[in-house]
């Protein structure tokens, strides 16, 4: 297996398009504006539906053309907000995770991957990146109630100081990160997790490249 192995995003995918779409239907009707004035309200509509193409299409070009590079010795994972890297020596498992829904066995739409030293995503991970992966991965959560594996008390984010087993204890943004990791990991056997929308491949394809690669270690 040749490495480095850069797995694309499809995120920034159009990000041009959307953003020519939306200047050329902003010029439009602006146009519209001064040609039929009697066509305000109309072309006015125009102009909110041209700035919001015009915005999905910024908030794509800011978005990380590669959601995974896969190395020798480690694997780093790349979102809009911050990123994260484990070596593949503190991995102890990638998966899918599935959950039993009416006599069957459902996937829920993220990698798992399970972490054996949690203090090494300390330095690993920002405080504004920590936040915005606990309200992403609300919906995980969300699952886990409507199963019934959890209630809402539980699932609520928990802003107390989060002891690690060396006695370190973590404060501020990072300790509901690492609180809903714990959760997350009793829940679905994994404390990270990576959505299969950072893929433009098969996620079970990523899936065994990764565990090929940490096998070699």
């Amino acid at each position: 297996m040749k490495l480095p192995i850069y797995i694309e995003s499809p995120a920034p995918n159009f990000k041009r398009f959307f953003m020519l779409g939306g200047a050329l239907l902003l010029a439009l009707a602006i146009a519209g504006q001064l040609l039929w004035p009697s066509m305000v309200l109309q072309f006015g509509i125009l102009c909110l539906a041209a700035v919001s193409l015009i915005s999905v299409g910024i908030a794509k070009h800011f978005e990380p053309p590669i959601s995974v590079s896969l190395t020798k010795n480690s694997v780093r994972y790349f979102h809009r907000y911050g990123q994260w890297k484990l070596a593949w020596t503190n991995i102890s498992r990638i998966h899918i995770p599935r959950f039993y829904h009416q006599l069957e066995h459902r996937e829920i739409s993220y990698i798992g991957v399970k972490v054996d030293d949690l203090e090494a995503l300390i330095d690993n991970v920002s405080p504004r990146f920590a936040s915005r992966i606990i309200h992403e991965h609300r919906d995980i959560l969300a699952l886990a109630i409507s199963q019934g594996d959890i209630n809402a008390a539980q699932a609520q984010i928990n802003l107390s100081p989060f002891k690690l087993p060396s006695g370190f204890q973590i404060a501020g943004p990072l300790a509901p990160f690492f609180h809903q990791m714990i959760l997350l990991e009793k829940l679905y056997g994994a404390h990270l997790f990576i959505p299969f929308s950072g893929f433009t491949t098969s996620p079970q394809e990523v899936v065994n490249q990764m565990n090929a690669i940490r096998k070699m270690r």
